[in-house]
């Protein structure tokens, strides 16, 4: 997998459901090995150009929303703190 960067994240696999979504983050500070990301912005799937059809993905799906959590973005960031219609949530790697 090639490095992504931690600006972007996307939902690309679950492009398929047609409410797939994907989340961008501003980068961490270079000097600590993980940064969480809380409360993530969302991106359409073909806005997410820096993915490939190879990449893995946590996904989510909930009701007719599908969210992606990119490997490669939870690899760099260890936590992605998000919401769900049933409440709070974590994504880990």
């Amino acid at each position: 997998m090639r490095p992504i960067s931690p600006t972007l994240v996307l939902a690309s696999a679950l492009a398929s459901t047609g409410a797939a979504i994907a989340f961008a983050q501003t980068a961490s500070p270079k000097n600590l090995p993980y940064t969480a990301v809380h409360d993530p912005e969302f991106i359409a799937p073909r806005a997410a150009t820096f993915m490939n059809a190879e990449d893995r993905v946590i996904g989510l799906m909930s009701g007719q929303t599908a969210k992606a959590y990119p490997a490669g973005i939870l690899a760099q960031h260890g936590l992605v703190q998000d919401a769900s219609p049933s409440g709070p949530i974590a994504i880990t790697w």
